[in-house]
């Protein structure tokens, strides 16, 4: 498997709330093109009122990326992605590869401020509520300024 880090850092909001695109680059060795290899993940945000919109895709269309970025379609399969999270938390702590590709869609707590993705809480212990009919009880709380960079392992 291969594990790929963005290219870039979110807080919960720039990465959940809002449409944009996060860039990976990496270096291949058996690769002739020049410039980096990477690919793309397309996000389509969470809208507060509807959660379920949310949506994270693989752009496959080449004329998408930068000049100075390929990417390699024939060995970067979408069905083959995992995600997870890198967090650096409130406490300036950083937390590797938590999982988040089992958990479903992201969506808002029970105050509508603050994200919950699967055992992952971007608010401090105290700060949010729990959404109604929501049994999970232990998690991670990692604040709402927290900086997060998508992790993806996949197969290729």
């Amino acid at each position: 498997y291969h594990r790929e880090t963005s290219v870039s850092e979110y807080t919960p909001d720039e990465l959940l709330a809002r449409n944009h695109d996060i860039m990976f680059r990496y270096k291949k060795w058996h690769c002739s093109k020049q410039g980096d290899c990477g690919f793309i993940l397309r996000v389509t945000a969470a809208s507060g009122e509807q959660d379920d919109s949310f949506n994270i895709q693989l752009v496959i269309d080449p004329t998408c990326y930068p000049n100075d970025v390929h990417v390699h379609k024939d060995s970067i399969l979408a069905e083959n992605f995992h995600l997870a999270l890198s967090v650096t938390d409130y406490d300036n702590k950083t937390f590797r590869d938590r999982p988040v590709t089992w958990y479903g869609k992201p969506r808002r707590d029970g105050t509508n401020k603050y994200w919950w993705w699967g055992a992952h809480r971007f608010y401090k212990r105290g700060e949010g509520q729990c959404s109604e009919g929501d049994t999970l009880r232990g998690g991670w709380f990692w604040g709402s300024t927290a900086k997060i960079r998508l992790v993806v392992y996949y197969l290729g």
